[in-house]
């Protein structure tokens, strides 16, 4: 039985010190020690530097200064569950004024995140999807978003369009899904979300009609996204909620 799920092993400074910021905040339990520590065999996964010539460990994790913290923390997580080759992956997203987002591998979740904007959510949907493949290149990938608020994800539905590749998506029924209170209850929605199969994507889910409850909330939402630097009339959310132009366009244009 491993004393400790982390070990860092590495003489590098800079290394240390974000592997061990990234641990604490995934409330990972770690010891520091040299390369050559023999607490290093009491750990389950050995963090280390490509300069520290560390190799005897069969889950090391080698990384650089400048290391993707999103895919180092897919990494470890993995490691840490004994994913090693699985079969699927599931992104799930729970659509609302703050978007959950949930990475789930063969039922396992080892990402989880909060963001505001559909499009940084569909950028982000496709890192996890990229980080999914380079660690498992066999592993198969699905998009589950949640349908519980038909605003929010028919403006996520539609940034896909932004992303430059075409990801499998499925639209997911989210009853019983939501969950009330917490400050990351949207990403465990999130993951209850990847956790059910749903129907495909049709032309009309990328339709909405120009709804005054629509009207109101959009406008909210500018609001918030925007921390209170913009705010758009009922006439431009018509024509975000109907296609005739694009909400991060809008919000864009807003600021020159």
């Amino acid at each position: 039985m491993p004393r400790w799920e982390a070990a860092i092993a590495t003489e590098n400074p800079k290394i240390l010190y974000r592997v061990v910021q990234l641990l604490k905040k995934l409330e990972i339990k770690f010891v520091i020690c040299s390369p050559t520590d023999h607490r290093c065999d009491h750990a389950h996964i050995v963090i280390t530097g490509p300069d520290d010539n560390f190799e005897q460990h069969e889950r090391k994790i080698e990384v650089t200064e400048d290391f993707d913290t999103d895919f180092v923390r897919i990494e470890m997580m993995s490691q840490l569950h004994d994913l090693h080759s699985p079969s699927r992956a599931v992104v799930g997203i729970d659509p609302g004024m703050t978007f959950g987002v949930a990475l789930v591998i063969d039922g396992i979740p080892v990402y989880s995140n909060s963001l505001s904007s559909p499009d940084s959510v569909m950028i982000l949907t496709q890192q996890l999807v990229n980080h999914t493949k380079t660690l498992f290149f066999e592993c198969q990938t699905v998009v589950r978003i949640g349908t519980g608020s038909n605003l929010y994800a028919t403006l996520l539905l539609r940034s896909t369009k932004n992303i430059g590749t075409k990801l499998p998506i499925e639209l997911v029924n989210e009853h019983n899904t939501t969950i009330t209170g917490g400050a990351r209850s949207d990403e465990s929605s999130a993951i209850l979300i990847a956790g059910r199969s749903g129907r495909h994507v049709v032309d009309s889910d990328m339709d909405l009609e120009p709804k005054e409850g629509y009207v109101r909330s959009l406008k909210q939402f500018v609001t918030k996204l925007t921390r209170g630097k913009i705010s758009i009339t009922s006439k431009e959310a018509r024509a975000i909620l109907i296609g005739d132009s694009a909400l991060e366009d809008l919000i864009v244009q807003s600021r020159s």
